[in-house]
């Protein structure tokens, strides 16, 4: 009787052993869960501020540089535009001078540049200002125009269609879609000392 009673005892321990293992599991397992899921939520929040920051740069370089240009031109291909613009005078003495500005789509960037003179046809020395780059091989930005980033909509006016893609942790994807205005008209007195900015 001792020896059934101590086999029941046995197999009840047993019993509340499984129980408890497997309970253990389940919980050990809910919390690798949320941990994963709270991991990936931070990753793809990093990848997202990430591309939202190169969203915003391009936004802002293209909105302060066209507001004061006093025409734009976009290539054939759509991948490059070009403006001139108007930089007023450090001495804010009234004058302006000159700048050639531009951005391109090539190599899986945008890449820009600015000086007094056209800019170079062959942007491999420009600023990466959003997508693939030394720091960020991974990253890309792709034209959501029919395939390019540019599209002349009316004269001295561009739609802009970028698609911006960080995959720094996990791959997130910021659109940008815009249109902008060359907005400074200027007198041919004072657009005289202005550089040719395209051919």
């Amino acid at each position: 009787m001792s020896r059934s009673l101590r086999a029941d005892e046995d197999g009840v321990a047993l019993v509340e052993l499984i129980v408890a293992l497997v309970i253990s599991a389940l919980f050990g397992g809910a919390l690798a869960l949320m941990f994963v899921n709270g991991w990936g939520a931070q990753e793809r929040s990093v990848s997202r501020d990430t591309a939202t920051g190169q969203a915003n740069l391009v936004k802002t370089t293209m909105s302060d540089s066209l507001r004061n240009a006093t025409s734009l031109r976009v290539s054939d291909s759509g991948k490059r535009l070009d403006a001139l613009v108007a930089v007023p005078s450090t001495s804010f003495t009234g004058t302006w001078t000159w700048e050639c500005r531009a951005w391109t789509l090539t190599d899986e960037s945008i890449r820009f540049s600015q000086g007094t003179t056209i800019r170079d046809s062959d942007p491999a020395t420009w600023t990466v200002i959003a997508g693939k780059s030394a720091q960020h091989p991974g990253d890309k930005v792709a034209g959501t125009i029919s395939g390019v980033p540019f599209a002349l909509a009316a004269t001295n006016s561009v739609q802009i269609g970028l698609a911006i893609t960080v995959t720094a942790s996990k791959a997130e994807t910021v659109s940008v879609t815009d249109g902008m205005t060359a907005q400074t008209v200027a007198t041919a007195t004072e657009t005289a000392g202005a550089p040719h900015c395209w051919l």
